[in-house]
């Protein structure tokens, strides 16, 4: 048996109807699952989509709600794939399952995907990139170093031992370590897979240009318009387009490739403009109001106050403090202490913004500089650099532990 599957939260569900629909038009036959994580339990909810569900509290993650206030829901969402991935196999006695993100599209049979998994592949993995890049755009090979070998938007898995005990050893490591956390090395699910190929003996690296197409990997591929579909052109390479990868696609701007990309738009790459053009139509044709705005339910306590990052952080290297409890209950212990401690601002969400929008003329940044100087000055360079080394520790938040009262941590605070 082969089928394919997904994960979504309920603001996700166009793409993954529109996903769905694409990959059973491409292999009649198979099953398509789609994993809603939400704090929902009723299927009645989702009857009639081109999937099936299945709801988080079937695949056996042990206590979701520690698990949902440990990560924000980017982080939820890919952590609980490898975990999703064994369930599927074990229960339904899937021989051959092929994951792909929600804002992908099939265009034609995964014959190539299939085939390394018919030869023995354990599992299939595809490089975020297959050529150098040469330019000064992002993303660059050091956002690739940053981000992970291989994109994780695609796994397809067989159903024997190998396989079975690297869907364990990579559960394990997402469910306990799964955090969007660059500085330490991690990054959700897909970082963990950068090592996979050393510790198991039958993984195969598919480098065939038509399966996973997106933006990182455009400075090498060209899209070609076919009789019935579409050919990718990759040096002396053609072959047939399977999947593209809409990462990063915005639906209301005609002209944005991606917001993750500045070396391409639509508009510089006319090939792809008809496939970007189909693609946002039938996503938007997807929507169901009602259905997609099911609260995801795990972003707020009971109350309506909004858990930050932050709170999360330190529940997550603190959990112990707050065994047995609902993390999310409003009258509850973590929760008073999220706000007695300041981790918490309200009900209002705060708007997106990165340090990069950071203006080096704003007299508040200006400040942080003049402080620093005189770091330098009172310490001299040995000693500042210790500094340096100690503030990139505390930039990581669940660092910011050391801040509380928290027997761990006492040796760092004297």
């Amino acid at each position: 048996m082969r089928a394919g599957c997904s994960i979504v939260s309920p603001n996700y569900l166009p793409y993954a109807r529109t996903l769905a629909t694409s990959y059973l038009a491409a292999h009649p036959g198979h099953r398509f699952f789609v994993l809603i994580v939400a704090d929902l339990d009723e299927k009645t909810l989702l009857e009639g989509e081109p999937f099936e569900p299945v709801m988080l509290s079937e695949i056996g993650v042990g206590d979701i709600r520690h698990l949902a206030m440990k990560y924000d829901i980017l982080e939820l969402n890919t952590n609980v794939k490898p975990t999703l991935l064994g369930y599927l196999i074990r229960h339904h006695e899937i021989d051959h399952l092929v994951y792909l993100d929600p804002d992908i599209f099939v265009y034609s049979e995964l014959t190539p995907v299939f085939a390394a998994l018919d030869a023995g592949a354990a599992a299939v993995l595809t490089p975020h990139l297959t050529t150098p890049i040469e330019d000064d755009r992002l993303p660059s090979e050091q956002d690739m170093l940053y981000n992970g070998t291989f994109n994780l938007g695609f796994f397809a898995v067989r159903r024997c031992a190998e396989g079975e005990q690297m869907l364990a050893w990579w559960a394990k490591r997402c469910l306990e370590l799964g955090f969007s956390e660059g500085r330490t090395g991690l990054f959700v699910d897909q970082k963990w897979m950068n090592l996979a190929p050393g510790l198991f003996d039958s993984i195969t690296i598919l480098r065939d240009p038509g399966c996973n197409m997106a933006y990182w990997n455009l400075h090498e591929r060209r899209l070609d318009r076919t009789f019935g579909g579409y050919s990718v052109l990759s040096g002396v390479q053609k072959v047939q387009l399977c999947f593209f990868h809409f990462s990063g696609v915005v639906l209301d701007e005609g002209e944005v490739l991606s917001k993750n990309t500045n070396r391409f738009t639509l508009a510089n790459r006319p090939d792809l403009k008809p496939l970007f053009e189909n693609y946002k139509q039938q996503v938007l044709s997807n929507s169901k109001e009602t259905v997609d705005a099911l609260p995801y339910g795990f972003d707020r306590f009971s109350d309506g106050v909004l858990v930050t990052r932050l709170a999360r952080r330190i529940y997550a290297q603190n959990a112990l403090r707050w065994t047995g409890q609902d993390p999310f209950n409003a009258g509850g212990k973590f929760a008073a202490f999220a706000k007695r401690s300041g981790l918490v601002a309200g009900k209002a969400a705060a708007p997106k913004s990165t340090w990069k929008e950071f203006s080096p003329k704003d007299r508040r940044v200006k400040m942080v500089h003049r402080l620093l100087r005189a770091a330098l000055k009172l310490l001299g360079p040995n000693r500042y650099e210790l500094l340096m080394r100690y503030l990139a520790f505390i930039s990581v938040l669940r660092n910011q532990s050391v801040f509380l009262d928290d027997e761990r941590y006492k040796h760092l605070q004297g």
